[in-house]
């Protein structure tokens, strides 16, 4: 799967999961910015969608993890979607740093709910 159609995906996702526990979103093409959305209270906020289409093994018998990269900077969103594509979950964060590591048992569909919750509500 190439690096556009994961990226694409995630935003997909990410967008899906959103509008289904009520909050409007609209897919922009900003550096930094992948969606707009619009909570039910009526705030708005950007996300940045980082995906990952599997967990990997770090050696060792390590625990498997997700691996996000901030590749391109721009601006600051005021939060970040973090997408296990082969789970169909997405986790809500407000930081980023170049590189971020989520263990794969993280992803939930309560962590994910409660991530909505704290983030768009």
């Amino acid at each position: 799967m190439e690096t556009v159609d994961i990226s694409r995906g995630g935003e997909y996702l990410v967008a899906h999961v959103l509008e289904t526990c009520g909050v409007r979103v609209i897919r922009v093409d900003l550096s930094g910015h992948d969606l707009w959305c619009r909570t039910p209270s009526g705030r708005l906020a950007t996300v940045q969608v980082k995906a990952s289409s599997r967990a990997r093994d770090g050696g060792n018998g390590s625990v498997q993890r997700y691996e996000f990269y901030d590749r391109q900077g721009g601006m600051k969103p005021d939060v970040y979607g973090f997408v296990a594509l082969d789970l169909g979950l997405v986790l809500f964060a407000a930081e980023m740093g170049k590189r971020r590591s989520i263990v794969a048992g993280s992803f939930t569909e309560e962590a994910m709910l409660a991530s909505v919750a704290r983030f768009f509500y």
